[in-house]
């Protein structure tokens, strides 16, 4: 839990990307949640934590819930941060019941999702309330509205989907047509994607490019279905028409395919009612980069001298050090916005602010001061790591964003460099591959 958040005791919110980062109030349930669920599976959580952070809801909860008005569908925030504080409240018994009538009553027509529909009706149901509570997840799985192109709940079709059908297992409200419509759903994206007849929209794309939160909700989904009790598979495959048997005893059994068995077909056929989950993975190191994606975002990366000249390439000395600019400019708001600048193999990224700002006082990069590079960007957290710069930011439709760090050369030879790659965290499908001003670079010995 610390590697992912660290708490703030005094007020009972969880706070991301360290200590000095603003408290992102929708994330408290979200990590109580967490806490309760690794305290269920046998885990030492801290309990002081854990009874500060139930209160603060408690209280949250009381008072109404927080405003979101920095957000456009911010009643929608606002209830859903309420169903899901009931409903982690619910799990340890201490969800007012008034409350949550209240929010079913009076302000589910303000919700422009299904999820917090679930998650009250989980809670409804934990507190006594079995009426409204079916009512609640009835209403959920008929859900028939799109849903916005962005919430600033970190969701997506999927990821609501995954959770709802794993809660209604969880909690003994499950229904056959229930499950249905998410395997419906996934057949239905996957045919439209693969169609070509018919364009799909970007922000239906995220289940191809899963974000963390559609991952954790398909993990729910395969342990609600008791995937996770590790029970012997009872499945055939037929792999380019020829039919193979599980072996005897095997949870999980995995099997290489090549190209050619691929291209003549897979099948999965289960031997019994029991649920059988499956996926595909494709591995390999891609013959070529991929090419430059400008339609959603329009990433450029250049190197520049430490004097400010733009460098085109050439040969660097072990030790020598250029200053890295990534450009950006999306086509949409993306609030939740990563980069992510893979480090050819023979230079290490270093933090451009380690020397003072009196190092660059002096020093201009396409128009920007470094010593003042900062504002360039909304920057909410920034990592160096061995093999890339990465990047938690804010950017605006249209609006041009800056980044800044430095490179030192460390490992001699002729390197590729890889192409910068920015994406929304929580719709993975929005994502731009960008062009770089150097594709190869060669460092000598000193």
């Amino acid at each position: 839990l610390a590697r992912i958040a660290s708490f703030q005791a005094s007020s009972g919110h969880f706070s991301f990307w360290g200590g000095t980062s603003p408290i992102e109030t929708f994330m408290t349930p979200y990590v109580v949640d967490f806490m309760l669920d690794a305290r269920d599976a046998g885990f030492v959580v801290p309990q002081d934590a854990l009874q500060k952070a139930l209160q603060r809801l408690n209280d949250d909860l009381l008072a109404g819930g927080h405003p979101y008005y920095s957000y456009e569908h911010h009643d929608h925030l606002r209830i859903a941060d309420e169903a899901y504080s009931g409903f982690v409240l619910a799990r340890v018994n201490r969800a007012p019941l008034g409350t949550l009538r209240a929010i079913f009553d009076n302000d589910r027509q303000k919700l422009v999702a299904p999820l917090p529909l679930v998650h009250l009706g989980v809670a409804l149901k934990l507190m006594g309330d079995n009426e409204r509570a079916q009512k609640a997840v009835e209403e959920a799985f008929a859900w028939t509205k799109e849903r916005p192109w962005y919430l600033g709940d970190y969701g997506s079709d999927l990821r609501d989907l995954g959770n709802m059908v794993a809660l209604t297992h969880a909690y003994g409200l499950n229904k056959p047509e229930y499950d249905a419509k998410l395997i419906d759903w996934a057949r239905n994206a996957t045919a439209q994607v693969h169609s070509s007849d018919e364009k799909v929209p970007y922000y239906h794309w995220s289940w191809s490019y899963l974000s963390t939160q559609e991952q954790v909700a398909i993990a729910r989904v395969a342990h609600a279905f008791d995937a996770g009790e590790h029970r012997a598979l009872s499945v055939s495959v037929v792999v380019a028409g020829k039919a193979e048997k599980v072996p005897d005893g095997k949870a999980i059994w995995v099997r290489q395919i090549t190209a050619a068995e691929q291209a003549g077909g897979i099948m999965i056929q289960p031997d019994g009612k029991a649920t059988v989950f499956a996926t595909l993975d494709v591995a390999g190191i891609p013959l070529k980069a991929p090419a430059a994606d400008p339609s959603q975002v329009d990433v450029r990366r250049r190197y520049y001298t430490t004097d400010g000249k733009e460098w085109m390439g050439g040969k660097l000395r072990e030790g020598d050090t250029l200053i890295v600019e990534v450009s950006m400019e999306p086509r949409v708001n993306m609030p939740d916005a990563l980069v992510t600048d893979l480090l050819p193999g023979g230079l290490e990224a270093e933090n451009l602010n380690l020397g003072g700002a009196k190092q660059w006082a002096d020093v201009v990069v396409d128009g920007i001061r470094l010593a003042e590079h900062e504002g360039a960007a909304n920057v909410v957290h920034e990592e160096y790591r061995d093999d890339r710069y990465a990047a938690a930011l804010k950017l605006q439709r249209g609006v041009n964003a800056r980044l800044f760090y430095v490179v030192r050369a460390v490992t001699p030879g002729t390197y590729t460099v890889p192409a910068p790659l920015v994406e929304d965290m929580y719709r993975p499908g929005i994502r731009g591959y960008g062009v770089s001003s150097v594709n190869q670079l060669t460092v000598e010995e000193p």
